[in-house]
């Protein structure tokens, strides 16, 4: 038993240093960085959507509130870019074209979306608690309580944050999986 264990140790360190990653393993990478570009361009779509047409109705409104929108939304955005820029360092391509290498990316590219999870919950929960925020003044509601049981704020609340809560938790049990095997071909 024990020279089958050298055996297969063997066998791993050879297909751990091959030139050239498995087919497989190659097309996942692959198609991991064509993901990361799309990403990319959603990220500069919505940046130029989301922080340009606050932008142009604060200065079309003339109002302190769209300029207090405006300015929230732009350090949403700033942060948000920081995040996204922190999480892909490094991440877009393995260092040199060996198993080990690929092997090495994709799990980089497992915990940064393990962390930017939890990222993207915090920055949820603060963006929602500032929403919330700005449209009792904006509105001018009389109550937290009334605010919170209009339809659009229900909706928000109880179906869109459950939903989104769900997606995350199944995300993250995916992408937990995926690192534990990349873990053990690693080893």
């Amino acid at each position: 038993m024990p020279e089958m264990d050298l055996e297969l140790e063997r066998w791993q360190r050879q297909w751990r240093a091959q030139e050239v990653a498995p087919p497989d393993l190659a097309k996942s990478v692959e198609a991991g960085t064509r993901s990361l570009r799309r990403t990319l361009i959603a990220e500069i779509i919505v940046t130029v959507v989301m922080g340009g047409g606050v932008s142009a109705w604060a200065l079309a409104a003339g109002r302190i509130e769209a300029t207090v929108l405006a300015v929230a939304v732009w350090i949403f955005l700033a942060i948000a870019w920081t995040a996204s820029l922190l999480l892909r360092r490094g991440a877009w391509q393995p260092l040199t074209a060996t198993t080990a290498a690929f092997v090495a990316v994709s799990i980089l590219r497992c915990e940064r979306s393990l962390q930017a999870i939890w990222i993207q919950v915090a920055l949820y929960i603060v963006i929602l608690t500032f929403d919330f925020v700005w449209l009792y003044f904006y509105l001018g509601a009389s109550s937290i309580r009334a605010l919170l049981m209009r339809p659009p704020s229900l909706v928000a609340l109880l179906v869109v944050t459950p939903m989104l809560a769900a997606a995350a938790t199944w995300y993250r049990r995916r992408l937990l999986r995926e690192l534990k095997r990349l873990r053990r071909v690693r080893l």
